[in-house]
């Protein structure tokens, strides 16, 4: 078959073109330091970068919520630790008037100082993160408790708001009001601060030993809360550090598919430029003319 003049140029000028195409790619590669600077340059790099960033968009949320959490946990800890130093203030201060032998002076200065307590103990139910209620449930914005003596009720819900920490799993954010100070199916903290006010004014021996013992039951009763946030707080500690390490994972994935390596690419510029002059002076030698004068 023959080759027509026409053919062997069309040819030349084909593979002139695309070594050029070649070196306009490396020069924009090295220029940018990025491998892929258009979906059309890899179509399944661009995909996988794709994939990726929301992968890591992902995880950064779950980090920082896992941050948040983290935060609202350990001010609840600290909360619920007011509250325990509180009743163990309260319960040192029935031991020296428990015996019912106190005179009414001594009587007064513990009623005074169970009153400050009490209000103490719903300052700490009262605690705020971010201006949010730590212990209203769903109702951030509403004050749970009343420091007022004979106020008893609870303001806020039962609702345990929980917190995304991964693609599969969440935390539980908040312990609730009426687990801690004002509970039904345990001891109702305020309430029995109240009546041992109005015991301890009266003197009244037999119900001052028998809501000193409520006040132990309700020391248990935030411990158990306590040891609740805590196993939280360690939860949450594991997750972040497994979401550390599958950022690491996803943004060395993205660095080593989108990241140029300038080096490596400048060798091959300079392979291709050789490449390419000496296809122009093969060309023009072919068809005995200065192609590079003629474009």
């Amino acid at each position: 078959m023959r080759i027509t003049a026409n053919a062997t140029a069309f040819n030349a000028l084909y593979n002139i073109q695309q070594g050029r195409s070649k070196l306009d790619t490396l020069t924009e590669k090295i220029a940018s330091e990025l491998n892929v600077n258009r979906p059309s340059d890899d179509p399944i790099a661009t995909s996988l970068l794709l994939s990726t960033n929301d992968r890591l968009q992902a995880v950064e949320q779950y980090g920082s919520n896992i941050s948040k959490t983290n935060t609202w946990l350990s001010m609840t800890s600290t909360a619920l630790q007011g509250i325990s130093d509180t009743l163990t203030t309260a319960k040192s201060l029935m031991s020296t008037i428990g015996s019912g032998t106190s005179d009414q002076t001594a009587r007064e200065s513990v009623v005074a100082q169970l009153t400050a307590l009490r209000e103490q103990l719903a300052d700490f139910g009262n605690t705020k993160y971010l201006d949010q209620y730590l212990f209203s449930g769903s109702q951030t914005a509403t004050k749970p408790f009343d420091r007022t003596v004979g106020s008893i009720g609870y303001n806020g819900d039962s609702i345990v708001n929980s917190i995304r920490i991964d693609s599969a799993a969440t935390e539980e954010l908040n312990i609730t009001g009426d687990q801690v100070l004002t509970s039904s199916t345990g001891v109702n903290i305020l309430d029995t601060m109240d009546q041992l006010i109005t015991a301890v004014t009266n003197n009244d021996v037999a119900s001052i030993q028998s809501l000193t013992a409520d006040l132990d039951t309700g020391f248990n009763q935030i411990t158990n809360q306590q040891t609740e946030v805590a196993s939280r707080i360690t939860r949450l500690d594991g997750a972040a550090n497994m979401l550390k390490i599958t950022k690491t994972t996803l943004e060395n994935i993205i660095s080593d598919t989108q990241l140029a390596d300038t080096t490596k690419l400048a060798v091959e510029l300079s392979l291709q430029e050789t490449a390419y002059k000496a296809s122009l002076s093969a060309t023009a030698k072919i068809l005995n003319l200065s192609l590079l004068d003629y474009l």
